[in-house]
């Protein structure tokens, strides 16, 4: 007896401490010239985001489901929370480009900067807007940094919390909006009734990798439509279509040779027209959808391409790009980028 009442004592003070532990926070400075900059197609790059979040609120190593969405999106390879804050940075990206701003290829900006001598710390660095903005040929530049990226448990009482910040900076470095924007979801006793016999079974559900990603989706998805002056119907209805994999099939390591094949496989929204290209070398090759697997979040599509190496093909190291638009003249189109080198050897190029 004595059990019970401490455990339902500490039930109760936990749904005290913890009763607002669902819901967001938002703290936003907007310029007002900024609705007529976008309207007039404000030219904006994405640099990479920081992640000033504390160290103990990584957790990717121990949520299989968000582990699983970082190597999905790529960047799996890369410290947590280098991955994390790319992660968030590439829903940014996304969701902005259904806004009136014109988005610059983050993949195009990252490598120019780093070509005039730009490192990771530099790029993210608000006070050095206007000479980024200067190189890069744009308006402005967006500066990300995640905040939050943890979980707490008290009991029968979990939460998830994802804190991103947003800044908009001009060619001059003048802020031309801000954002703070913090999201929490509660499980258990101060997230929403469980009853008796699944109090102390929710709080581990809670924590499960699957609402830390979709927290993480909503956060970013938010943020984004704050600074872009979109609403969610509206950017939805605009939506370019999305990649979740980009793979490069592999028979043996090393070179690709002549008369060997190249074999490309995505998954992402389906019914639309997929290429890809190898560097400069080879640009737009088809790829064609082999399968549909339907899910709940919405169905995804498999498309297969391929390219046979030829004996005139240079000897040299490619990247690897995957384009998805929908069908259509004027469609909208995803970019992305195989995270890794392709070695192509044709056979009459010695060196």
């Amino acid at each position: 007896m004595r059990v019970s009442l401490l455990v339902r004592a500490s039930a109760v003070f936990a749904a005290f401490a913890l009763a607002a532990c669902t819901g967001a926070k938002v703290a936003r400075v907007e310029d007002p010239r900024l609705p007529q900059l976008r309207a007039m197609g404000f030219r904006v790059a994405v640099v990479p985001f920081r992640a000033s979040a504390p160290v103990d609120g990584f957790l990717t190593k121990s949520l299989g489901a968000v582990g699983e969405v970082l190597a999905l999106e790529g960047g799996s390879n890369l410290p947590e929370r280098d991955a994390v804050s790319a992660w968030m940075r590439r829903d940014v990206v996304a969701w902005l480009r259904q806004s009136e701003f014109d988005v610059v290829e983050p993949w195009a900006s990252d490598t120019l900067l780093a070509h005039v001598g730009f490192d990771a710390a530099t790029m993210g660095d608000p006070s050095r807007a206007a000479d980024i903005a200067r190189a890069l040929q744009v308006d402005g530049v967006v500066f990300g940094d995640v905040t939050r990226w943890n979980r707490s448990y008290y009991v029968v009482q979990s939460t998830a919390e994802v804190g991103l910040s947003l800044r908009l900076l001009d060619r001059s470095g003048a802020q031309l909006f801000s954002t703070e924007r913090t999201e929490t979801i509660g499980s258990g006793v101060s997230g929403g009734p469980t009853g008796y016999s699944s109090a102390l079974s929710a709080p581990v559900q809670g924590l499960s990798g699957n609402v830390l990603a979709d927290l993480t989706r909503s956060v970013a998805r938010n943020a984004a439509m704050d600074l872009g002056g979109t609403s969610e119907e509206a950017a939805r209805s605009q939506l370019a279509p999305q990649l979740s994999v980009v793979s490069l099939v592999r028979s043996k390591d090393g070179p690709v040779g002549s008369g060997e094949v190249v074999e490309v496989v995505a998954v992402g929204t389906p019914d639309c027209e997929v290429r890809f290209d190898i560097g400069r070398l080879r640009v737009g090759v088809p790829m064609l959808q082999t399968s549909l697997a339907p899910d709940a979040r919405g169905d995804r599509a498999v498309y297969e391409g391929r390219y046979v190496v030829q004996d005139a093909d240079p000897r040299a190291d490619f990247p690897l790009f995957v384009t998805i638009a929908r069908r259509g003249g004027h469609a909208q189109k995803s970019r992305y980028r195989w995270d890794g080198e392709l070695r192509i050897e044709g056979a009459l190029f010695p060196f």
